[in-house]
């Protein structure tokens, strides 16, 4: 018998046994804005996360939303509120279990299948932290109790592989910490380790998917939302009547320039916060921090962005008047600055210029990838990006990732091509199989020449004894040949296969 590294026994068949491709690191899945459950710690009422009648319903909607409003204390408290006398009148229990939906910032997913993608390419699912916080506060704040959760994590987590020799091997590096955090999460984690340098040292990893480094435009919105026109009224003034007392909200606005005013674009002011219904000094804080980050960037250990791309996205803004109301419109986009951050402008004419970056329909693309050592681009709306297959596949393989050596195994969930790798000859058939792919249903496997571009025919897929997918092929001539799967939901897969004149 021998021992598969996860505590299972495996029958020795006299071949070397073939393990699953693991991390020995420990994971941290870190979620967004409005992505944590939250109670009444008092009275264990659900306050978020739980019933969606708070969002529907009339009288209890009212009483919920209004006890989600930040008091004085909470909007006060900032990471040395979080090293000396936690906040203790609402708790964070679990990461979001349900969708769960808001005006303007709109839908959001679930963190289940990300928690279990990174327990299937860990050691022990033990290896896996959600960390749930009160995304109500501010950033700097959830950011120094992460950095005390993760320090926790990481330090059971050694004391565990330390204690299994068979996780154990020769040459290999005490655990590390990989971050994994969605839209306002990577602000949270970014905090985290700016304020523990140590903990930075021992983080081998950060990918962060849809965070708006920047800000985003969509925050102002949702503090403008009594002016929209739009309903259900009732379930607006709420959302906004709480989002103006909440610091988590205010840590999400726009550092970058985006109030249009025409002839020049200007950053956003407290006091044009204040003016689109925010808090004056919730708002200060928060562009502070901008600005202060703009003198002195942070650079996160490791970090790769994921980024939703091609969805319509709203990026800068327009300042109207209505009735004597301060009403705030987003635009589609946005406007070249140079490398001082100075505006790029029409050399004929003086006007700033517009461009559509795009993005994810919440954080447009300058945003989310700012300050990434490596960026990857899916197309994704913002909210269930962490529930894409795409950034679910992105985020294993960051994850197991090896700073030496060579991978020797990797994750084959996902469409693969196999053709034979000596290529073939003349008058013989090939063989190719389609791997990751349970039916055949849907597929397009071709052959065309690569030489001539000669359109080829589409080859009929049949299931092989082993499970997997496979076509044959017989060239009519000598030729380099092109390959081509398409699944018609991924990027065509393809390669070339030359076939040979027969030997002589």
């Amino acid at each position: 018998m021998g021992d598969d590294r996860i505590g299972r026994a495996v029958p020795y068949s006299g071949v070397p046994p073939l393990f699953d491709d693991r991390t020995r690191d420990a994971c941290i899945v870190v979620p967004g804005i409005m992505g944590s459950v939250l109670q009444d710690t008092a009275t264990g009422r659900p306050l978020w996360g739980v019933d969606l009648g708070m969002l529907t319903g009339s009288a209890t909607g009212e009483v919920l939303f209004g006890a989600l409003r930040a008091n004085a204390q909470e909007q006060s408290a900032d990471a040395d509120t979080a090293r000396r006398a936690p906040l203790s009148r609402v708790r964070a229990t679990a990461l979001l279990t349900k969708p769960w939906w808001l005006p303007v910032f709109e839908g959001l997913d679930p963190y289940t299948e990300v928690v279990e993608a990174l327990r299937k390419v860990t050691l022990a699912p033990d290896a896996v932290a959600p960390f749930p916080y009160d995304w109500r506060l501010a950033v700097a704040y959830n950011g120094a109790v992460l950095a005390q959760v993760a320090r926790a994590h990481l330090t059971r987590w050694r004391e565990q592989t330390a204690a299994r020799p068979e996780w154990r091997a020769a040459g290999e590096r005490r655990p590390r910490l990989v971050f994994v955090a969605h839209s306002m999460g990577g602000l949270v984690v970014r905090a985290a380790l700016e304020q523990d340098p140590e903990l930075a040292a021992d983080t081998r990893a950060v990918v962060t998917v849809g965070t708006p480094f920047l800000g985003s435009a969509k925050a102002v919105l949702a503090l403008n939302l009594l002016h929209a026109d739009a309903g259900p009224k009732r379930l607006l003034r709420r959302v906004q009547e709480m989002a103006a007392t909440l610091p988590g909200v205010h840590d999400l606005l726009p550092g970058y320039r985006c109030m249009d005013r025409g002839l020049d674009i200007e950053r956003l002011t407290p006091g044009d916060v204040a003016r689109f219904g925010g808090d004056e000094h919730l708002a200060a804080r928060s562009l502070e921090g901008h600005a202060y980050r703009w003198e002195h960037p942070f650079v996160m250990p490791g970090h790769r962005a994921v980024v939703g791309e091609a969805q319509a996205t709203v990026q800068t803004l327009d300042e109207q008047q209505r009735a004597g109301l301060a009403v705030v419109a987003g635009r589609h986009h946005a406007f070249d600055v140079d490398g001082d951050g100075d505006l790029v402008r029409d050399p004929a004419t003086g006007i700033p210029a517009r461009r559509d970056t795009f993005g994810d329909g919440t954080v447009h693309l300058p945003s989310a990838q700012a300050g990434a050592e490596a960026t990857t681009y899916v197309f994704g709306q913002h909210g269930t990006l962490m529930c894409h297959a795409e950034v679910l596949r992105q985020v294993r393989n960051i994850v197991l990732e090896r700073q030496q050596g060579a991978r020797l195994a990797g994750d084959s969930a996902g469409p693969g091509l196999e053709t034979p790798h000596l290529g073939g000859m003349f008058g013989e058939p090939l063989a190719f199989r389609v791997t990751g792919l349970s039916t055949p249903a849907g597929l397009s496997l071709s052959v065309r020449s690569a030489t001539t571009g000669r359109p080829g025919h589409p080859l009929t897929l049949r299931r092989a004894s082993d499970g997997a997918l496979s076509a044959r092929f017989t060239a009519d001539a000598p030729d380099l040949y092109r390959v081509v799967l398409d699944t018609g939901t991924d990027v065509p897969i393809s390669q070339l296969i030359l076939v040979s004149p027969p030997d002589a």
